[in-house]
């Protein structure tokens, strides 16, 4: 019930973050904004992102997820309505800013979630579900929002979307609580079960336990961590092949093949259905794998590289397409095995956080932001350029293949059995 709940948390965040890539064309033409305006407007949101990912989880850790999460989500709520009330480019920027930094603790904050509600051996299932549900808000808001577009203007739907995060934030502060042992409905032989297999949350720290949260000797042992080194560069070029399904390929079917919004929004639906899918099968698959071998690299690392690298191939194969419909089928197989690869990056950072899930996961999450914060403005001038000299519009599949084939090759950095939360590896 707690893992339902964060998951719509999830999907209500998805649904106020990717509204805008439907309404792109719409605000572009109303606000008389260019191409590449539009993308550094996408990658405004990835500069609040970056900077309060750390931030963001450290508010999970000092006053517990019960107060955090509905704090967020209320927050980016507001921001949404600020979004709604714009009438030109700087505004825009700056209340994307704004909402990137309220959203940017909810990666953090969920992990958190699971690592204290869920044993070890099943951080695949509730990793997958969580990445899964973004993905259903991605697919909810693209189809939602090119339907609402027809009958309301953006501005409103905007505002209809921030209730939905208003209305999570007060049931969720209701029915949840922190820490398991917390919870009147969850019972003893549950208790024990996660505190059997690592969880965080039980048995409580005792008064002599280590200083907990990020110290200058943790820093440095994560600087020198091969391990995260690979396990932050590969989220990054994972965000950028993402990042170019929801914010510029609704507008890529419309620019590119010359479709209305309303086809191109119900369109994109299938690349993040393609994600969902893949990411409930690739949590399976982890959770499997561990429990057949015993081994975190088979588990983790093998998914996490194969699915990458099936993908940039998948995705590559929609340069040779020749309509809409068959550009969208190959991006879909692509993104089946990008989804696919997210929960291993995820069961992987918190196999290595040790005791520090919320921090570890938001430096990971920070570093997979700076593939957000660029590839939409590169993407912007990519775009513009096309539409001025008429080029080749498979260039962006290009793109999208070659940034999922460098995030494959990070694994092999990437060992899941080393821990940075202290000033030593284990294995």
């Amino acid at each position: 019930m707690v893992l339902a709940a964060v998951a719509l948390a999830s999907t209500s965040a998805y649904l106020t973050r990717y509204c805008i890539s439907v309404a792109n064309t719409t605000i572009e033409a109303e606000l008389g904004l260019t191409p590449s305006q539009m993308g550094w407007v996408f990658s405004a949101f990835n500069i609040g992102y970056l900077f309060f990912q750390v931030p963001g989880g450290a508010l999970g850790t000092r006053f517990g997820t019960r107060v955090s999460l509905p704090f967020l989500s209320t927050l980016w709520s507001a921001l949404t309505v600020w979004t709604s009330a714009v009438f030109s480019f700087v505004p825009l920027i700056a209340s994307r800013i704004a909402f990137g930094a309220a959203q940017a603790g909810l990666v953090p904050n969920t992990a958190k979630v699971i690592c204290d509600w869920f044993p070890v051996s099943r951080r695949g299932f509730g990793s997958a579900t969580i990445g899964a549900a973004m993905s259903v808000g991605s697919v909810i808001t693209f189809g939602l929002t090119a339907w609402l577009l027809e009958r309301f203007d953006w501005r409103t739907v905007f505002q209809i979307y921030s209730m939905v995060g208003i209305v999570w934030a007060a049931g969720y502060f209701w029915f949840s609580r922190t820490r398991p042992s917390e919870h009147r409905l969850v019972n003893e032989a549950e208790l024990r079960l996660i505190a059997g297999e690592g969880s965080e949350a039980e048995p409580k720290p005792q008064a002599d336990s280590p200083k907990r949260g990020l110290t200058w000797q943790r820093l440095a042992v994560m600087a020198g961590s091969l391990s995260m080194w690979g396990i932050c560069i590969q989220s990054a070029f994972r965000a950028a092949g993402y990042i170019i399904l929801v914010t510029w390929f609704p507008a890529f079917l419309e620019k590119g093949f010359g479709i209305t919004r309303e086809e191109a929004g119900l369109m994109s639906m299938a690349p993040t259905a393609g994600v969902i899918i893949g990411t409930i099968f690739g949590g399976a698959i982890v959770d499997w794998l561990l429990r057949k071998t015993g081994s975190k690299r088979i588990s983790r690392t093998s998914v996490g590289m194969g699915a990458l690298a099936v993908c940039s191939f998948i995705t590559l194969s929609a340069a040779w397409t020749g309509s809409p419909y068959q550009l969208v089928a190959a991006v879909t197989g692509g993104a089946i095995f990008s989804g696919a690869g997210s929960p291993a990056a995820w069961a992987t950072t918190m196999d290595m956080a040790g005791k520090l899930t919320a921090e570890v996961m938001g430096i990971m999450n920070m570093t997979g932001t700076l593939g957000g914060l660029v590839t939409p403005a590169v993407l912007g001038y990519m775009i513009e350029n096309i539409e001025r000299t008429g080029g080749d519009w498979n260039q962006v599949i290009y793109v999208a293949a070659g940034v999922y084939l460098a995030g494959s090759l990070c694994w092999l950095a990437i060992d899941p059995n080393v821990t940075v939360d202290e000033p030593r590896t284990s294995t």
